[in-house]
Protein backbone atom coordinates (compact mmCIF):
# COMPACT_ATOMS: atom_id res chain seq x y z
CA UNK A 1 0.00 0.00 0.00
CA UNK A 2 1.76 3.03 -1.12
CA UNK A 3 1.65 6.55 1.22
CA UNK A 4 -1.02 7.86 -0.25
CA UNK A 5 -3.15 5.19 -0.66
CA UNK A 6 -2.86 4.89 3.38
CA UNK A 7 -3.25 8.90 3.72
CA UNK A 8 -6.84 8.67 2.13
CA UNK A 9 -7.60 5.54 3.83
CA UNK A 10 -6.99 7.55 7.21
CA UNK A 11 -8.64 10.92 5.95
CA UNK A 12 -11.80 8.70 5.42
CA UNK A 13 -11.56 7.01 8.46
CA UNK A 14 -11.80 10.87 9.87
CA UNK A 15 -14.28 11.63 8.39
CA UNK A 16 -16.33 8.66 9.45
CA UNK A 17 -15.36 9.09 12.78
CA UNK A 18 -16.29 12.57 12.82
CA UNK A 19 -20.25 11.83 11.29
CA UNK A 20 -20.35 8.48 13.71
CA UNK A 21 -20.11 9.74 16.80
CA UNK A 22 -23.25 11.98 16.22
CA UNK A 23 -25.31 9.45 15.16
CA UNK A 24 -25.51 5.33 15.59
CA UNK A 25 -27.51 4.95 12.86
CA UNK A 26 -26.08 6.75 9.78
CA UNK A 27 -26.45 5.10 5.95
CA UNK A 28 -23.96 8.18 4.81
CA UNK A 29 -21.72 6.67 7.21
CA UNK A 30 -22.35 2.68 6.07
CA UNK A 31 -22.05 4.22 2.44
CA UNK A 32 -18.72 5.26 2.93
CA UNK A 33 -17.46 1.79 4.66
CA UNK A 34 -18.71 -0.11 1.70
CA UNK A 35 -16.99 2.62 -0.59
CA UNK A 36 -13.60 2.65 1.32
CA UNK A 37 -13.38 -1.32 1.30
CA UNK A 38 -14.19 -1.70 -2.23
CA UNK A 39 -11.70 0.30 -3.37
CA UNK A 40 -8.94 -0.12 -5.49
CA UNK A 41 -6.38 -0.22 -2.97
CA UNK A 42 -7.85 -3.33 -1.01
CA UNK A 43 -7.90 -5.41 -4.45
CA UNK A 44 -11.18 -7.30 -3.79
CA UNK A 45 -10.23 -7.69 0.00
CA UNK A 46 -8.61 -11.22 -1.29
CA UNK A 47 -5.28 -12.54 -1.43
CA UNK A 48 -3.11 -10.44 -4.06
CA UNK A 49 -1.58 -7.36 -2.65
CA UNK A 50 -2.27 -8.60 0.87
CA UNK A 51 -6.06 -7.36 0.07
CA UNK A 52 -7.28 -9.04 3.06
CA UNK A 53 -5.09 -7.72 5.80
CA UNK A 54 -5.52 -4.04 4.36
CA UNK A 55 -8.83 -4.25 5.06
CA UNK A 56 -8.70 -6.03 8.50
CA UNK A 57 -6.32 -3.20 9.43
CA UNK A 58 -9.29 -0.45 8.24
CA UNK A 59 -11.73 -2.50 10.53
CA UNK A 60 -9.48 -3.30 13.43
CA UNK A 61 -9.22 0.56 13.75
CA UNK A 62 -12.86 1.44 13.22
CA UNK A 63 -13.19 -0.92 15.92
CA UNK A 64 -11.11 0.94 17.64
CA UNK A 65 -12.03 4.39 17.08
CA UNK A 66 -15.89 3.60 17.63
CA UNK A 67 -14.95 2.61 21.34
CA UNK A 68 -14.93 -1.59 21.21
CA UNK A 69 -12.64 -2.80 23.50
CA UNK A 70 -10.15 -5.59 21.85
CA UNK A 71 -9.27 -9.02 23.42
CA UNK A 72 -5.60 -8.60 21.85
CA UNK A 73 -4.09 -4.59 21.04
CA UNK A 74 -4.42 -4.88 17.49
CA UNK A 75 -7.98 -6.42 17.71
CA UNK A 76 -6.84 -9.87 15.15
CA UNK A 77 -7.42 -12.94 15.58
CA UNK A 78 -4.82 -14.60 12.93
CA UNK A 79 -5.31 -17.91 11.34
CA UNK A 80 -3.65 -19.66 8.11
CA UNK A 81 -4.66 -21.00 4.77
CA UNK A 82 -4.09 -22.38 1.34
CA UNK A 83 -5.17 -20.21 -1.43
CA UNK A 84 -4.76 -20.31 -5.76
CA UNK A 85 -4.55 -17.24 -7.14
CA UNK A 86 -4.14 -15.34 -10.32
CA UNK A 87 -1.78 -12.73 -11.17
CA UNK A 88 -2.33 -12.69 -14.55
CA UNK A 89 -5.23 -13.47 -16.87
CA UNK A 90 -5.85 -13.18 -20.47
CA UNK A 91 -7.80 -14.47 -23.36
CA UNK A 92 -7.96 -13.51 -27.08
CA UNK A 93 -10.21 -15.66 -29.47
CA UNK A 94 -8.97 -14.74 -32.90
CA UNK A 95 -8.43 -10.79 -32.24
CA UNK A 96 -10.56 -9.82 -29.86
CA UNK A 97 -9.48 -9.34 -26.29
CA UNK A 98 -11.37 -11.20 -23.90
CA UNK A 99 -12.60 -9.30 -20.51
CA UNK A 100 -11.38 -10.85 -17.27
CA UNK A 101 -14.27 -11.31 -15.08
CA UNK A 102 -16.46 -10.03 -17.42
CA UNK A 103 -16.25 -12.10 -20.68
CA UNK A 104 -14.48 -14.96 -19.28
CA UNK A 105 -13.40 -16.78 -15.53
CA UNK A 106 -10.36 -19.00 -14.95
CA UNK A 107 -11.22 -21.48 -12.80
CA UNK A 108 -10.37 -21.13 -9.04
CA UNK A 109 -8.31 -24.49 -8.58
CA UNK A 110 -6.22 -23.63 -12.39
CA UNK A 111 -3.07 -23.96 -12.78
CA UNK A 112 -0.90 -21.43 -14.85
CA UNK A 113 -0.98 -22.27 -18.87
CA UNK A 114 0.40 -20.33 -21.83
CA UNK A 115 0.31 -20.76 -25.65
CA UNK A 116 -1.32 -20.71 -28.80
CA UNK A 117 -4.50 -23.29 -29.93
CA UNK A 118 -6.30 -24.09 -33.06
CA UNK A 119 -10.11 -24.32 -31.93
CA UNK A 120 -12.00 -27.35 -31.57
CA UNK A 121 -15.44 -26.50 -30.72
CA UNK A 122 -17.77 -29.45 -28.80
CA UNK A 123 -20.91 -29.49 -30.01
CA UNK A 124 -24.44 -30.59 -28.52
CA UNK A 125 -24.40 -33.41 -30.98
CA UNK A 126 -20.56 -34.75 -30.35
CA UNK A 127 -21.08 -34.10 -26.63
CA UNK A 128 -24.10 -36.24 -26.56
CA UNK A 129 -21.88 -38.63 -28.62
CA UNK A 130 -20.55 -42.05 -26.72
CA UNK A 131 -17.25 -41.11 -28.75
CA UNK A 132 -17.00 -37.49 -27.81
CA UNK A 133 -14.16 -38.07 -25.12
CA UNK A 134 -11.89 -40.28 -27.01
CA UNK A 135 -12.11 -37.46 -30.10
CA UNK A 136 -11.85 -34.49 -27.16
CA UNK A 137 -8.18 -36.64 -26.11
CA UNK A 138 -7.44 -36.79 -30.08
CA UNK A 139 -7.63 -33.29 -30.84
CA UNK A 140 -5.74 -32.09 -27.71
CA UNK A 141 -2.97 -34.35 -28.84
CA UNK A 142 -3.20 -32.72 -32.36
CA UNK A 143 -2.79 -29.13 -30.96
CA UNK A 144 -6.58 -27.72 -30.05
CA UNK A 145 -8.23 -26.47 -27.52
CA UNK A 146 -11.59 -28.34 -26.31
CA UNK A 147 -14.23 -25.62 -26.12
CA UNK A 148 -17.39 -27.38 -24.23
CA UNK A 149 -20.66 -26.00 -25.51
CA UNK A 150 -23.26 -24.63 -22.63
CA UNK A 151 -25.53 -27.10 -21.06
CA UNK A 152 -28.07 -27.42 -18.86
CA UNK A 153 -27.51 -29.03 -15.49
CA UNK A 154 -31.04 -31.00 -16.05
CA UNK A 155 -29.57 -32.61 -19.47
CA UNK A 156 -28.24 -35.28 -17.67
CA UNK A 157 -26.20 -36.81 -20.90
CA UNK A 158 -24.41 -33.77 -21.72
CA UNK A 159 -24.10 -33.23 -18.30
CA UNK A 160 -22.68 -36.34 -17.36
CA UNK A 161 -20.57 -36.46 -20.55
CA UNK A 162 -18.71 -33.27 -20.05
CA UNK A 163 -17.99 -34.29 -16.49
CA UNK A 164 -16.39 -37.03 -17.61
CA UNK A 165 -14.56 -35.25 -20.63
CA UNK A 166 -12.92 -33.00 -17.32
CA UNK A 167 -12.21 -35.90 -15.23
CA UNK A 168 -9.66 -38.03 -18.06
CA UNK A 169 -7.88 -35.23 -18.94
CA UNK A 170 -4.68 -35.06 -16.91
CA UNK A 171 -2.98 -31.32 -17.49
CA UNK A 172 -4.72 -30.11 -20.15
CA UNK A 173 -6.64 -26.93 -20.95
CA UNK A 174 -9.91 -26.58 -22.40
CA UNK A 175 -12.81 -24.02 -22.31
CA UNK A 176 -16.84 -24.40 -21.03
CA UNK A 177 -18.80 -21.99 -22.58
CA UNK A 178 -21.91 -20.82 -19.75
CA UNK A 179 -24.58 -19.24 -19.87
CA UNK A 180 -23.54 -16.57 -17.18
CA UNK A 181 -20.47 -16.08 -14.66
CA UNK A 182 -20.01 -16.73 -11.55
CA UNK A 183 -16.14 -16.96 -9.82
CA UNK A 184 -15.24 -18.19 -6.21
CA UNK A 185 -12.02 -18.87 -4.23
CA UNK A 186 -9.96 -22.38 -4.10
CA UNK A 187 -7.77 -23.86 -1.46
CA UNK A 188 -6.29 -26.09 -3.73
CA UNK A 189 -4.37 -26.06 -7.30
CA UNK A 190 -5.87 -28.73 -10.10
CA UNK A 191 -3.52 -30.31 -12.66
CA UNK A 192 -5.99 -28.58 -15.29
CA UNK A 193 -6.38 -25.22 -16.95
CA UNK A 194 -10.53 -24.36 -17.12
CA UNK A 195 -11.42 -21.57 -18.73
CA UNK A 196 -15.49 -20.52 -18.75
CA UNK A 197 -16.19 -17.92 -21.60
CA UNK A 198 -19.86 -16.66 -22.30
CA UNK A 199 -21.97 -18.47 -24.30
CA UNK A 200 -22.88 -15.55 -26.18
CA UNK A 201 -19.61 -13.95 -27.40
CA UNK A 202 -17.76 -16.66 -28.57
CA UNK A 203 -17.70 -17.42 -31.97
CA UNK A 204 -18.20 -21.28 -33.48
CA UNK A 205 -16.18 -20.56 -36.22
CA UNK A 206 -13.75 -18.89 -34.19
CA UNK A 207 -10.07 -20.29 -35.45
CA UNK A 208 -7.45 -19.74 -32.73
CA UNK A 209 -7.32 -18.80 -28.75
CA UNK A 210 -4.45 -17.62 -27.30
CA UNK A 211 -4.25 -17.71 -23.25
CA UNK A 212 -1.40 -16.61 -20.68
CA UNK A 213 -2.82 -17.60 -17.49
CA UNK A 214 -0.11 -17.25 -14.31
CA UNK A 215 -1.66 -18.93 -11.04
CA UNK A 216 -0.03 -18.97 -7.89
CA UNK A 217 -0.87 -21.46 -5.23
CA UNK A 218 -0.25 -19.90 -1.91
CA UNK A 219 0.52 -22.46 1.07
CA UNK A 220 -0.31 -21.41 4.96
CA UNK A 221 -1.19 -17.99 3.94
CA UNK A 222 -1.49 -15.86 7.29
CA UNK A 223 -5.22 -13.77 7.48
CA UNK A 224 -6.73 -12.96 10.50
CA UNK A 225 -10.33 -12.41 12.08
CA UNK A 226 -10.83 -8.65 13.68
CA UNK A 227 -13.10 -8.86 16.64
CA UNK A 228 -14.25 -5.90 19.55
CA UNK A 229 -16.58 -6.24 21.95
CA UNK A 230 -18.75 -3.68 24.40
CA UNK A 231 -19.03 -5.90 27.85
CA UNK A 232 -21.97 -6.43 29.04
CA UNK A 233 -23.49 -4.32 31.89
CA UNK A 234 -25.05 -7.36 34.06
CA UNK A 235 -23.76 -10.48 32.68
CA UNK A 236 -20.19 -9.54 30.82
CA UNK A 237 -19.53 -13.12 30.82
CA UNK A 238 -22.55 -14.53 28.91
CA UNK A 239 -22.20 -13.37 24.87
CA UNK A 240 -24.24 -12.46 21.88
CA UNK A 241 -22.19 -12.15 18.65
CA UNK A 242 -23.02 -10.27 15.90
CA UNK A 243 -20.67 -11.08 12.71
CA UNK A 244 -20.03 -11.00 9.09
CA UNK A 245 -17.19 -11.80 6.64
CA UNK A 246 -15.34 -8.84 5.50
CA UNK A 247 -13.29 -10.85 2.88
CA UNK A 248 -14.21 -11.16 -0.50
CA UNK A 249 -12.92 -12.64 -4.08
CA UNK A 250 -9.79 -10.66 -4.89
CA UNK A 251 -8.21 -10.15 -8.31
CA UNK A 252 -8.40 -12.51 -11.30
CA UNK A 253 -5.74 -10.64 -13.06
CA UNK A 254 -6.51 -7.43 -14.06
CA UNK A 255 -10.30 -7.82 -13.01
CA UNK A 256 -11.36 -7.15 -9.45
CA UNK A 257 -14.25 -8.79 -7.43
CA UNK A 258 -15.52 -5.77 -4.97
CA UNK A 259 -17.83 -6.93 -3.17
CA UNK A 260 -19.74 -4.84 -2.11
CA UNK A 261 -22.63 -6.11 -1.06
CA UNK A 262 -20.76 -9.87 -0.54
CA UNK A 263 -19.98 -8.55 2.16
CA UNK A 264 -18.58 -4.81 2.63
CA UNK A 265 -22.46 -4.32 3.22
CA UNK A 266 -22.92 -6.43 6.27
CA UNK A 267 -19.37 -5.00 7.89
CA UNK A 268 -20.84 -1.46 7.28
CA UNK A 269 -23.84 -2.72 9.58
CA UNK A 270 -22.23 -4.77 11.99
CA UNK A 271 -19.76 -1.52 12.58
CA UNK A 272 -22.91 0.54 12.80
CA UNK A 273 -24.54 -1.42 15.11
CA UNK A 274 -21.24 -1.79 17.55
CA UNK A 275 -21.40 2.17 17.07
CA UNK A 276 -24.91 2.41 18.58
CA UNK A 277 -24.62 -0.40 21.26
CA UNK A 278 -21.00 1.41 22.80
CA UNK A 279 -23.39 3.86 23.62
CA UNK A 280 -26.19 1.33 24.61
CA UNK A 281 -24.26 -1.21 26.44
CA UNK A 282 -26.65 -4.45 26.63
CA UNK A 283 -27.23 -6.84 29.79
CA UNK A 284 -25.08 -9.24 27.63
CA UNK A 285 -21.24 -8.48 26.63
CA UNK A 286 -22.11 -8.14 22.61
CA UNK A 287 -18.51 -9.32 20.47
CA UNK A 288 -18.61 -7.75 16.97
CA UNK A 289 -16.20 -10.20 14.69
CA UNK A 290 -15.33 -9.50 11.26
CA UNK A 291 -14.74 -12.58 9.65
CA UNK A 292 -11.98 -13.68 6.91
CA UNK A 293 -11.69 -16.56 4.40
CA UNK A 294 -15.43 -17.19 4.60
CA UNK A 295 -15.01 -17.12 0.60
CA UNK A 296 -12.42 -19.62 0.46
CA UNK A 297 -14.79 -21.76 2.46
CA UNK A 298 -15.54 -20.61 6.09
CA UNK A 299 -12.06 -20.98 7.13
CA UNK A 300 -12.13 -17.74 9.35
CA UNK A 301 -15.11 -19.18 11.46
CA UNK A 302 -14.12 -22.72 11.72
CA UNK A 303 -11.03 -21.55 13.19
CA UNK A 304 -12.52 -19.51 15.56
CA UNK A 305 -15.07 -22.14 16.27
CA UNK A 306 -11.87 -24.44 17.07
CA UNK A 307 -10.21 -21.89 19.06
CA UNK A 308 -12.84 -19.44 20.47
CA UNK A 309 -12.10 -15.84 22.10
CA UNK A 310 -14.60 -16.39 24.30
CA UNK A 311 -16.20 -19.60 25.23
CA UNK A 312 -18.25 -21.08 23.47
CA UNK A 313 -20.49 -22.81 26.28
CA UNK A 314 -21.18 -19.23 27.15
CA UNK A 315 -22.16 -17.99 23.95
CA UNK A 316 -25.81 -17.35 23.95
CA UNK A 317 -26.70 -16.61 20.42
CA UNK A 318 -24.93 -15.38 17.03
CA UNK A 319 -26.30 -13.38 14.58
CA UNK A 320 -24.64 -13.17 11.10
CA UNK A 321 -24.93 -10.45 8.43
CA UNK A 322 -24.06 -11.33 4.88
CA UNK A 323 -25.63 -9.74 1.50
CA UNK A 324 -26.88 -6.91 3.47
CA UNK A 325 -27.21 -4.20 0.55
CA UNK A 326 -30.48 -4.65 -0.64
CA UNK A 327 -34.12 -5.67 1.49
CA UNK A 328 -36.69 -4.07 -1.28
CA UNK A 329 -38.08 -7.50 -1.17
CA UNK A 330 -37.83 -8.66 2.54
CA UNK A 331 -35.00 -11.05 3.92
CA UNK A 332 -34.00 -14.66 4.67
CA UNK A 333 -33.24 -15.90 8.27
CA UNK A 334 -31.36 -19.17 7.66
CA UNK A 335 -32.08 -21.50 10.75
CA UNK A 336 -35.27 -19.83 11.18
CA UNK A 337 -37.01 -22.91 11.09
CA UNK A 338 -34.40 -24.33 14.01
CA UNK A 339 -34.88 -21.60 16.36
CA UNK A 340 -38.20 -21.27 16.34
CA UNK A 341 -38.73 -18.85 19.36
CA UNK A 342 -36.39 -16.46 18.14
CA UNK A 343 -37.47 -16.73 15.24
CA UNK A 344 -41.11 -15.77 15.91
CA UNK A 345 -39.72 -12.65 18.08
CA UNK A 346 -38.10 -11.57 15.17
CA UNK A 347 -40.96 -11.81 13.24
CA UNK A 348 -43.15 -9.97 15.52
CA UNK A 349 -40.25 -7.01 15.98
CA UNK A 350 -41.00 -7.27 12.29
CA UNK A 351 -44.45 -7.09 11.85
CA UNK A 352 -45.07 -4.01 14.91
CA UNK A 353 -42.69 -1.74 12.88
CA UNK A 354 -43.07 -2.54 9.56
CA UNK A 355 -39.47 -2.74 9.21
CA UNK A 356 -39.28 -5.09 5.62
CA UNK A 357 -41.74 -6.44 3.42
CA UNK A 358 -41.22 -9.82 4.58
CA UNK A 359 -39.64 -12.17 6.39
CA UNK A 360 -38.41 -15.88 5.27
CA UNK A 361 -37.36 -18.91 7.56
CA UNK A 362 -35.06 -21.42 6.58
CA UNK A 363 -33.77 -24.32 7.53
CA UNK A 364 -29.40 -25.09 8.11
CA UNK A 365 -27.45 -24.57 5.25
CA UNK A 366 -23.61 -24.28 5.07
CA UNK A 367 -23.91 -21.23 3.56
CA UNK A 368 -22.08 -18.41 5.53
CA UNK A 369 -20.35 -17.96 9.02
CA UNK A 370 -22.89 -18.62 11.45
CA UNK A 371 -22.93 -22.68 10.01
CA UNK A 372 -19.95 -23.89 12.32
CA UNK A 373 -21.61 -22.40 15.50
CA UNK A 374 -24.63 -23.75 14.64
CA UNK A 375 -22.69 -27.24 14.11
CA UNK A 376 -21.52 -27.27 17.86
CA UNK A 377 -24.88 -26.36 19.37
CA UNK A 378 -24.89 -22.40 19.13
CA UNK A 379 -28.00 -20.89 18.42
CA UNK A 380 -27.60 -18.97 15.35
CA UNK A 381 -29.13 -17.03 12.63
CA UNK A 382 -27.72 -15.88 9.38
CA UNK A 383 -29.72 -13.18 7.89
CA UNK A 384 -29.47 -12.19 3.73
CA UNK A 385 -31.64 -9.69 2.45
CA UNK A 386 -33.59 -10.04 -0.90
CA UNK A 387 -34.36 -7.37 -3.86
CA UNK A 388 -33.40 -6.25 -7.29
CA UNK A 389 -29.59 -6.11 -6.79
CA UNK A 390 -28.57 -9.66 -8.41
CA UNK A 391 -24.68 -9.31 -9.03
CA UNK A 392 -22.87 -11.56 -7.00
CA UNK A 393 -19.30 -12.62 -7.03
CA UNK A 394 -19.11 -10.68 -10.25
CA UNK A 395 -17.02 -7.49 -10.53
CA UNK A 396 -20.92 -6.32 -11.18
CA UNK A 397 -21.40 -6.29 -7.45
CA UNK A 398 -19.45 -2.65 -6.88
CA UNK A 399 -20.53 0.67 -5.41
CA UNK A 400 -20.98 2.09 -7.82
CA UNK A 401 -24.32 -0.72 -8.49
CA UNK A 402 -24.65 -0.65 -4.94
CA UNK A 403 -26.74 1.86 -3.22
CA UNK A 404 -27.60 2.56 0.44
CA UNK A 405 -31.65 2.99 0.38
CA UNK A 406 -34.26 3.34 3.08
CA UNK A 407 -34.17 -0.83 3.67
CA UNK A 408 -30.42 -0.20 5.12
CA UNK A 409 -32.60 1.95 7.80
CA UNK A 410 -35.02 -0.33 8.43
CA UNK A 411 -32.92 -3.72 8.24
CA UNK A 412 -30.78 -2.02 10.90
CA UNK A 413 -33.39 -1.53 13.35
CA UNK A 414 -34.58 -5.03 13.04
CA UNK A 415 -31.60 -6.48 14.16
CA UNK A 416 -30.89 -3.66 16.59
CA UNK A 417 -34.44 -4.41 18.37
CA UNK A 418 -33.51 -8.26 18.36
CA UNK A 419 -30.33 -8.06 19.72
CA UNK A 420 -32.45 -5.73 22.89
CA UNK A 421 -34.94 -8.42 22.75
CA UNK A 422 -32.45 -11.42 22.87
CA UNK A 423 -30.97 -9.42 26.08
Amino acid sequence: MNIQAIKRVLLLVGFIMTVSLTLAQNREVAQQTINTLCGEDFSGRGYINKGDSMASAFIAKRMKDIGLQGYSSDFLNPFLLNVNTFNTTQVKVDQKVLRPGFDFLVAPEAKSAEGKYKVFYVSPKLLSSSKAVKKVKSAIKKGFIPVLCSYEATNKVLAENAAKIKKSLSGAIFIQLKSSLTWSVATNQSKNTEIELVDSLFDRYASEIKITIEANFIKNYASQNVIGYVPGAEKPDSFIILCGHYDHLGKMGDAIFYGANDNASGIATMLDLATYFVDHPQRYSLVFIAFGAEEAGLIGSLNYVKKPVVPLASTRFVFNMDLMGSGDKGATIVNGSIYKDEYEALTKINTENDYLPLIKSRGKAANSDHYFFTEVGVPSFFIYLMGDYTFYHSPNDSPKNLKLGQYYDRSFQLVRDFIIHLN
